[in-house]
């Protein structure tokens, strides 16, 4: 009886999600509300969701505990520097998980300047890689361990 329950449960949840005109909705999760509309806009100090019947709520920047836009799930999370200290906190690109372990992106800009040699670079997009287990900092990625844990989580390495 349990199995003829689960499958047709699995037939109901399959035949939802194939179904035509599925979006992934948009949220925001701030102040311990959760916002769900079909739209997110980003401005200085606030951001926007539009909801489908066209209203807007604004919710401040600051209070921004995670959210969902064009299928990517953002969280704010500790950045960490190399010597494990804390940095500040931020909104991470969440990408997979695997045995407990959440693996998340962190987009910044870094620029190279050395004055003693007259080396001043302008500022570059970086990619920066976390673990995190049970909402706690676990594991910076860098380049000496990267070949080894990225693998772990499904994603490819080009060298």
């Amino acid at each position: 009886m349990k199995k003829i329950w689960i499958a047709s449960l699995a037939c109901i949840f399959a035949t939802c999600l194939f179904a035509g005109g599925y979006e992934n909705p948009s949220y925001i999760k701030a102040d311990g509300k959760v916002y769900f509309g079909s739209e997110i806009r980003t401005g200085l100090f606030k951001t926007r969701i539009i909801h489908a019947d066209g209203t807007t709520t604004k919710v401040a920047n600051g209070t921004i505990e995670a959210l969902g836009n064009n299928g990517k799930v953002y969280e704010l999370l500790p950045v960490m520097c190399k010597k494990n200290k804390l940095a500040g906190h931020a909104l991470m690109e969440f990408i997979t998980a695997k045995d407990g372990l959440r693996l998340y992106r962190y987009d910044c800009y870094s620029e190279h300047c050395d004055l003693a040699n007259g080396i001043i670079d302008k500022a570059h997009p970086q990619s920066i890689f976390y673990v995190f287990k049970d909402g706690k900092f676990h594991l910076l990625v860098d380049s000496e361990n990267a070949a080894s844990i990225l693998p772990f989580f499904g994603v490819k390495v080009i060298s």
